[in-house]
């Protein structure tokens, strides 16, 4: 830490010393502006707090939190089918018009490797599922 920090730290904890000290002597205020602040301060954290909560706020509040775990995968699996099908409207339109683009351009794409795409799609599946199996094996 450099000396700047520590002093300026150093110097907070002595006007905070110094409004501990002035509050519980009960000194009049106006001698320091800085410690007249930290003893508003103090005194707005010794103040109960206007609305108290009740009880069984935590409870309340921690049966409202639903975890990721335990939500419906339904919703997953539609937003993850409506996605898919965007996306592939998507290319399904966009396909004549790249076609008359590339056509246009004399720009050839390369032949397809279709092996190479299914055993990729095949290793993604796998994948996949491995996750799922390690996700529901930790539970």
């Amino acid at each position: 830490m450099n000396t700047i920090e520590s002093g300026h730290g150093n110097h907070d904890a002595r006007l905070q010393d110094a409004a501990e000290r002035a509050e519980r002597l009960g000194l009049a205020p106006g001698a320091d502006a800085a410690v007249d602040r930290y003893r508003m301060v103090l005194r707005a954290l010794r103040q109960p707090l206007a609305v108290q909560l009740p009880a069984d706020f935590a409870a309340r509040m921690s049966a409202r939190i639903v975890l990721p775990e335990e939500r419906g995968s339904a919703e997953d699996w539609l937003v993850s089918v409506l996605l898919f099908a965007v996306g592939g409207s998507g290319l399904f339109y966009l396909q004549p018009v790249m076609a008359e683009v590339l056509a246009s351009m004399n720009f050839r794409l390369p032949s397809v490797p279709w092996p190479l795409v299914l055993a990729g799609g095949i290793a993604i599946a796998v994948a996949w599922a491995v996750d799922r199996g390690a996700a529901q094996f930790k539970r």
